[in-house]
């Protein structure tokens, strides 16, 4: 499944995907603590010279750092020398069913990335924001002194997990590559807890004498829910009786279609029914005539939980 939102902001382009399955002194101030059913946010400045900030890839699994290399110096011996950063050079994916929108060998993980693509037509080089499913809630925020893109990752609760946070780096030739970057743990989450952890690049400019400074933001919030056993959509009509039901498996055949429901004359109203586990209730969520699309939290890749939505057409 490939959905894809576009829409125009001034001299930027802004296009989400979903798919099934990157010249100033900076300083790092890192500072992420868990709080229960609350928010921790972690603050990451970084520079790379000419290479623009261009996105995060969180990944499960921390990133090696590449082997030194080895030279012989003046007295014949065998030294090892730091190479710094290693830059894991990644392309953009040209398939609808990939995973991700940018495939790093080796790696697995999803990203949301603000990417500088060539047009053949427009002088200047156009501008993407986009991201991986299973990100969700993606924003954008553009003024004079500062671009941001938000987004969040839900993950199951009752979990421990870890996730790195490695910032993804744009050469002037278009070549896209990232950086091991740092991360947050947790022995357990509950739910509505929420992990935030943000990447800032900012870059200073002297034009006619006058300094001025733009800042590259990227921010990914990690929020905890209950992931649903199972889920049923009911048509119902105007008596109150159920006419038909659809299951989790053919709710998530439309979305992936991207095929609308469409609904017979006589339903009325639909209601969503999420059973849960352990003691908790069963949720259930009615759809009516003024809604045009349904969306809800289902179980997805990886250990992840993603959004499943489905457009409504009505008589």
């Amino acid at each position: 499944m490939k959905l894809k939102l576009m829409r125009e902001t001034g001299k930027i382009r802004l296009a989400l995907f979903r798919a099934p399955a990157r010249i100033a002194a900076l300083v790092i101030c890192l500072a992420a603590v868990p709080v229960l059913s609350g928010c921790s946010l972690a603050l990451e400045d970084v520079s790379t010279g000419k290479d623009r900030l261009a996105g995060v890839f969180v990944t499960r699994n921390y990133i090696e750092p590449g082997l030194p290399s080895l030279e012989v110096n003046s007295r014949g011996e065998i030294v090892a020398k730091d190479t710094g950063p290693e830059k894991i050079y990644g392309c953009c994916s040209s398939s609808a069913e990939s995973p991700s929108v940018v495939i790093f060998p080796g790696l697995e993980g999803y990203g949301i990335y603000n990417l500088q693509i060539s047009e053949e037509e427009a002088q200047a080089p156009a501008r993407y924001g986009t991201c991986d499913f299973p990100f969700s809630n993606l924003h954008f925020n553009v003024s004079d002194e500062e671009e941001s893109m938000e987004a969040d990752l839900c993950v199951p609760t009752a979990v421990s997990a870890r996730y790195y946070f490695n910032p993804v780096y744009q050469q002037e030739d278009g070549q896209i590559y990232l950086l091991a970057g740092s991360g947050v743990s947790t022995d357990s989450f509950v739910d509505g807890q929420k992990l935030g952890h943000s990447i800032s690049e900012s870059v200073s400019r002297t034009e006619n004498g006058e300094q001025s400074s733009q800042t590259m933001r990227f921010t990914i919030n990690i929020v905890a829910a209950v992931p649903p056993r199972e889920t049923e959509l009911f048509l119902m009509n105007q008596e109150n009786r159920p006419l038909a039901c659809l299951s989790d498996e053919q709710l998530e055949t439309l979305s992936e279609t991207g095929e609308p429901l469409v609904l017979p004359a006589d339903v009325s109203y639909l209601v969503l029914r999420q059973s849960m586990p352990g003691d908790q209730p069963d949720i259930h969520s009615l759809f009516d005539r003024s809604h045009s699309s349904l969306e809800y939290l289902t179980p997805a890749e990886d250990g992840y939980l993603g959004y499943c939505s489905v457009a409504l057409e009505w008589p």
